[in-house]
């Protein structure tokens, strides 16, 4: 073809080629709000591997609270410890068991020791009153409580009718006395006021050597040549004493040079 054919053959029309630059640029615009889209929906991969470890560090406390690791050696002593807790818990309803099989059958019986025994009452004795007696004996036999109670009801009466005499005074041996490096010993005779005491100084015969007590001063005994022990008297024994009354001194009614005539 030559020059003139090449210049007089058609060519685009401009209404064509205005309509391929509208969509030409329609999908680059579309293109863009999907790269835009696109990159909403898809962060950057560096700032989702920053937002796992966040998420990862903050679970981890979470995690070390619910899952606690112990020791091997520990876990087996707890085990231990446990095992033996249930054994004493069983030994004891064991315990209890029988402690109610042991308490019911004897009921009656501890209701029984429990309640006091009956005791029969003791009627206390009642001294002759002083002036109601007639005068009073060489060698008469007196009860010691009676005499010791007219001392302690009149002192003053019962000097006049006591001191400086001679009489035999009868009553129970309460305990004795043997002071050290003297020879005589004492018999304390039963009364029936605790504070008031009666006590006699007797003086042993010539066949012992040397008295004293035995038995934690429960006993007299007399000691004789030979070191033979003979008894004398004990405690809640009744004597018989003869003796001359020197009155009353700090609660106490004294006889002196005192024989001990009988032991029973």
């Amino acid at each position: 073809m030559n020059s003139e054919n090449r210049a007089l053959a058609p060519g685009p029309s401009p209404t064509r080629c205005d309509r391929a630059s509208a969509r030409r640029v329609r999908w680059e615009r579309g293109t863009a709000a999907a790269a835009a889209n696109l990159q909403i929906l898809i962060p950057n991969p560096c700032g989702i591997a920053r937002l796992l470890l966040l998420l990862a560090s903050l679970a981890l406390p979470v995690l070390a609270q619910e899952t606690v690791t112990i020791p091997k050696a520990r876990l087996e002593e707890l085990e231990r410890k446990e095992a033996e807790l249930e054994r004493l818990k069983a030994e004891l309803a064991r315990a209890k068991g029988e402690k109610v099989g042991l308490t019911q059958p004897h009921a009656a019986e501890v209701g029984n020791i429990a309640s006091p025994p009956v005791t029969a009452q003791v009627v206390a004795r009642v001294s002759p009153a002083l002036a109601s007696l007639p005068p009073l004996k060489d060698g008469e036999l007196v009860e010691a409580v009676d005499l010791a109670s007219h001392y302690r009801s009149d002192p003053a009466a019962a000097d006049l009718r006591y001191r400086k005499q001679k009489f035999r005074v009868q009553g129970e041996v309460a305990g004795f006395e043997k002071p050290l490096f003297i020879r005589n010993y004492k018999i304390i005779l039963k009364t029936l006021d605790g504070e008031m005491k009666l006590i006699c100084d007797l003086q042993p015969p010539e066949k012992f050597s040397a008295v004293f007590t035995v038995n934690h001063g429960s006993q007299l005994v007399g000691l004789m040549r030979g070191e033979t022990r003979v008894p004398i008297a004990k405690v809640g024994d009744t004597v018989v004493v003869a003796g001359q009354c020197t009155g009353l001194r700090d609660l106490v009614v004294a006889l002196s040079g005192c024989e001990l005539q009988s032991v029973r």
